[in-house]
Parts: structure tokens; C-alpha cells; sequence
């Protein structure tokens, strides 16, 4: 029996598409992704489940009438936003030119047998038909996917619209959003703490303390090795889909450590620490300082169905060591956090390595594999998370080149991504793949609503008004249209907070490996305040901000402008910081 003959997405398999005038059948999948596996290879003894591209008249078909390509989530984002049918395995079925005729996600063995069948024949005898649809079509991608310059307000109505889409949609029996299946929502979660820190509303906090204490007490989370798996597919988070994701496990880190701080909760920081365990004991790469990119899911019933005490006897389910950029840029973020909540110093030389070698070894392309960089170039969701990366060293290491480096990669991003038409960022440079779908240009609201919050910051650091201005440009875009997506615009929603709170900017003079130091940062860090920023500067560089007269390290709470006097005790500035966060 033959195999499928799966080709690389890319020109030649388009052109070959063209030439015999046959559809394309596209597979997008994941090293994670359970059913993908399932429809590649089947279950073993299930009757229904036999392994869809094992299947001999499946291959034939496919052989026969189909140009066969397979694509990685993980690697091709970009393909994935602009052709996911709702979930992973993604079954796509195209024109020969890449436009959409069909798409499903998962698809047995007979199911597929009767797709390949109808499509095939409808493909071959209905071309002026589809030629009108398709036609239609573009029109209406085209609007969705290249938004008018019309702009909305930006005021405290955002942050009210969406905590009032929050407590709508707020399981109060199980915490989290919805019934099932239940995913994390780690921008959600967020936003409710940032804008439970400022309100002191009740219900805010039962939010938060109940979605994150269910999710980490129950089958959400591994008790055994730790670390949250992806979603759960029950309203109760007791059976997860068991795969565990280096994005995932970072985005909730940091939450957990952020409602530390926030309701003043040890067990939150506990969950963070735990998750840390995780990810040091089973994705880190100790050779170059990265992490794998994620844990499978395969085998959920040999190895996460057994008792801890048996799990321990076996080796653990598939590491995909790809370093993908934008989650490894995340993963510093939670482990300068790590350091700036728990005070975890282990934590920022991790994070200091890691960003050394994503900076010297995979920048600006999207992973690295097989010992070299590889990938799309200048992604947004890299470029993005690796500005924030710069910055939460820049403020928990000091060290120029951690600015300097994340200005140099917002004005790459400026240069190659912004439209001055839709006032917002693309996900990817134009005038690369051209193939299919991929000719149109797409402006994803959540990184364009992170991009905005690390100009904010940017702007604070430098004091250029640039950095500003196009946060305000890519905000007002996004208001436009952010009621369409309920709590799913929660990131937008505190990016606007960001935006339109008073810049707090905490400047700390002196030794800055002195103990004195470190207790004025741990004050610094620890009151949260949606624009605060920290700069380090040694008594050498002081400029105009002076160390104490008796030489200890002093802090500086700068409003614009406006500078308190100097402050040498750490309760004192926490004070100050707690009193501006409620203005």
C-alpha cells in the first residue's frame, strides 16, 4: 500500500495544482495536537478511529484527484490564521489558486472517503460556480481582513464594557468562562485583576480567586509533574486535553504571580513556582537556555490515566524541541516576574540566558531547529513578545542594551508591519508568501493590543512621543470594533487602561547590587499600576537624580514630569506607589 504523497506548502506544490487542474487538500496540524494524530495513524483497537490517512481508499482518492499539503500550526502561524476551520486537525479543501471550497476539522475514514468523492466531482463540474462564489467572497475577506481607518473612543467605558462581559459570561459554579470546553482566557484573567486592583470590586475578586484555584486544584493541572495542560474539555476542569504548551504555562505563570500581589494570596505565588518546576524539569533545554515548545498529548490514557506512583515508571509523552521565538520571549517575561514577585534571582540568570541566545541564535526568525534559525522573518507576535522581553530585563537588570535592543525591533516592526491605512500592525511583512490567502494582509487584535501596551512602555522609557503616538493610533483602530468580541478584547481593554492612566515611572539611583537596592525594587515591583515602569541607574549614571547623601539607594516616583523627593525606605515607597494606583 502506498502512501499519501504529502508535499511542503510552498509554490511548486501550487504550481503543480494548477498544471493538473486538481484541488488541494490541506492538513493543518500540531506535534501536540491529539487528533491529528488519530487521523494520521488511528487507535489502536478502536473500530471508528482506524487512522483516516492510513486508510487505502483514502490514500487513493487523495493520490489520485488531490494536490496533498501538511502544514505545522506552530511553525506557519500565519497560514494557520488565514485557514483554520475551527480547530486542529484543520482539513481544508482548495482551489488550485489556495481559495477556500470546504473545511472541517477532524474527519473519519468514511467521512473523508465521501468529502474526497463530492469535492473532487463538484470541483471538475462546476468551475463557472465556484468562480462567482469565490469571487463573493474576496469581497467580503477583503473587508474583514483589511479594517477601514474608522477609529472609537478611548475612555473608561472600554474597561466597563468588558468587565461587565466578563461577570455576563463568569461560571460562578466552576469559575472560568462558559460551560465547556473550558479554556484558561489568561488576558481575561488579567484584566480582572488589573482592574480589581484599582476598584476593589468583590465580585472581581471571586472571579479571579475562583477560576485560578479551580484550574490549578483540579484536572487542568498536573499534580504529578506540573504545569496546566492546554483547556479542559469539561465545565468542571476535572478531563483536560492533555497536551501542555510552553505559551500556555507562561501567560498563567505570570497571572498566578500577578494575583499574588493582587489579592495578597501565597498559594497564587505557589501555583507560579510549581509551574517553574515544571517547566525546568521537562521543557528546559539546558545546552542553549531555551524551552521546548510543547509536551504531546498522545497516550493520555497509558501515562495520565495511571496513579502518579505508576507514572513515575514511565518515560514521559513526546518534548517537541523546536524553539519557537514568541513563546520563549514569553517565557522570559514569566521568569523576570518570577524574580521581580518571589525575588527568585535563579530566575532572571535564566531569563538573561535565554534572551542572549533567542537575540544571538533566532532572531528575527520565527524558531530554531536542527541547530539553525529557520522560519518566516519579522512575525508580530515575535517581534512583540521579544519587546516585552526587552523590557522586563531592561527593568529588573538595568543595562542599556535591553532598551536599546527593543527600540531597534519596534522600529523594525513600524518599518515592515504598519499600515498607515488600517492603523494597525500585520501579522506578517507584505510581498513574502503570495500563495493563496496569504496574499492578504491580516491584523490580528490581540498582538496589535500587546503592541500598543510595550509602545506605551516604550514611550515612558524614552520619552519619545512616537512610541505614544502609534499606541494611540492602534487603539483608537481597535475601538472601533472590540464590542464584537465580548471578554476576548479583555487584552484591548487593558491596553486602554495602560494608555490612559497617568505614566508612573519609578527611577532607582544607587548600588544596584546592594541589599538596600533590592528591598526599593521588591517595594517597586510589587504594587501594581497599569503604566508604572522601573529604571535602574547606578550612582555613576544618576544624571540630575541623586543618590541619598549617606550613599544609599533612593527612589524616584516621576508622574510626567513631576518627581517625588527622594525615598530611601521601602514601606514609604510602596505607600506612595498604593496612593497613585487608586487615582
Amino acid at each position: 500500500m502506498s502512501d499519501i504523497s504529502w508535499r511542503e506548502w510552498g509554490e511548486e506544490a501550487f504550481a503543480e495544482a494548477r498544471r493538473l487542474d486538481r484541488p488541494i487538500l490541506l492538513d493543518i496540524g500540531a506535534v501536540w495536537c491529539h487528533w491529528c494524530h488519530v487521523m494520521d495513524h488511528g487507535i489502536s483497537g478502536d473500530p471508528l478511529h482506524t487512522g483516516t490517512y492510513k486508510d487505502p481508499t483514502v490514500i487513493a482518492l487523495i493520490n489520485r484527484s488531490y494536490v496533498p499539503i501538511k502544514v505545522d500550526n506552530d511553525r506557519r502561524p500565519d497560514i494557520n490564521a488565514r485557514y483554520n476551520m475551527g480547530g486542529w486537525p484543520t482539513t481544508a479543501f482548495l482551489t488550485p489558486k489556495g481559495d477556500p471550497l470546504y473545511g472541517a476539522t477532524y474527519v473519519t475514514p468514511d467521512q473523508m472517503i465521501s468529502l474526497l468523492e463530492s469535492i473532487a466531482d463538484y470541483y471538475q463540474t462546476n468551475k463557472e460556480d465556484i468562480q462567482e462564489k469565490l469571487e463573493q467572497h474576496a469581497v467580503q475577506q477583503k473587508t474583514l481582513l483589511m479594517p477601514s481607518p474608522v477609529v472609537g473612543e478611548l475612555n473608561s467605558s472600554v474597561g466597563d464594557f468588558i468587565e461587565s462581559e466578563i461577570k455576563k459570561n463568569f461560571d460562578p459554579a466552576f469559575g472560568g468562562f462558559g460551560t465547556q470546553p473550558k479554556f484558561p482566557h489568561p488576558d481575561a484573567l488579567t484584566f480582572v485583576l488589573e482592574r480589581y486592583a484599582k476598584t476593589s470590586d468583590s465580585q472581581l475578586r471571586i472571579i479571579a480567586e475562583k477560576t485560578l484555584s479551580e484550574m490549578s486544584s483540579g484536572g487542568m493541572y498536573d499534580q504529578y509533574a506540573g504545569g496546566f495542560f492546554r483547556y479542559s474539555t469539561t465545565r468542571d476542569w476535572s478531563i483536560p486535553h492533555f497536551e501542555k504548551m510552553l505559551e500556555d504555562n507562561c501567560r498563567l505563570l505570570t497571572v498566578n504571580l500577578l494575583a499574588s500581589i493582587v489579592l495578597e494570596d501565597t498559594s497564587f505565588r505557589d501555583v507560579a513556582l510549581d509551574v517553574k518546576r515544571f517547566l525546568m524539569d521537562v521543557l528546559y533545554d539546558p545546552t542553549n537556555g531555551s524551552f521546548a515548545g510543547s509536551q504531546d498529548a498522545d497516550r493520555e490514557e497509558e501515562y495520565y490515566g495511571r496513579p502518579l506512583s505508576e507514572r513515575e515508571l514511565l518515560s514521559t509523552p513526546f518534548i517537541d524541541w523546536t524553539v519557537y521565538a514568541d513563546w520563549n520571549a514569553l517565557a522570559i517575561s514569566a521568569f523576570v516576574q518570577l524574580y521581580r514577585i518571589v525575588g527568585d534571582k535563579e530566575s532572571l540568570n535564566v531569563a538573561i540566558r535565554l534572551y542572549d541566545f533567542l537575540a544571538a541564535r533566532v532572531s528575527p526568525y520565527h524558531y530554531f531547529a536542527g541547530n539553525k534559525a529557520d522560519g518566516l522573518r519579522d512575525q508580530l507576535t515575535d517581534i512583540e513578545a521579544l519587546i516585552g522581553a526587552g523590557l522586563d530585563l531592561y527593568e529588573a537588570a538595568g543595562g542599556r542594551r535591553f532598551l536599546n535592543e527593543a527600540r531597534g525591533l519596534a522600529d523594525t516592526a513600524i518599518s515592515l508591519l504598519f499600515s498607515e491605512k488600517s492603523l494597525l500592525f500585520s501579522d506578517i511583512p507584505p510581498g513574502g508568501d503570495m500563495l493563496g490567502a496569504m496574499n492578504a494582509e491580516r491584523f490580528d487584535q490581540e498582538d496589535n493590543a500587546h503592541m500598543a501596551t510595550q509602545f506605551v512602555r516604550l514611550s515612558s522609557h524614552t520619552g519619545a512621543a512616537r512610541y505614544r503616538n502609534l499606541a494611540e493610533s492602534i487603539l483608537t483602530a481597535l475601538a472601533a470594533g472590540y464590542r464584537e468580541q465580548s471578554y476576548f478584547s479583555s487584552g484591548f481593554a487593558s491596553a486602554v487602561s495602560s494608555f490612559l492612566s497617568p505614566p508612573v515611572h519609578i527611577i532607582l539611583v544607587g548600588d544596584l547590587a546592594s541589599s538596600d537596592m533590592e528591598a526599593l525594587k521588591s517595594a517597586a515591583y510589587k504594587v501594581w499600576i497599569p503604566s508604572k515602569t522601573v529604571e535602574l541607574r547606578s550612582a555613576e549614571d544618576s544624571g540630575e537624580y541623586l543618590p541619598d547623601a549617606d550613599n544609599r539607594p533612593v527612589a524616584y516616583v516621576c508622574i510626567g514630569t513631576a518627581c517625588s523627593n527622594p525615598v530611601v525606605d521601602p514601606d514609604e515607597l510602596k505607600g506612595l506607589l498604593i496612593r497613585q494606583k487608586r487615582t
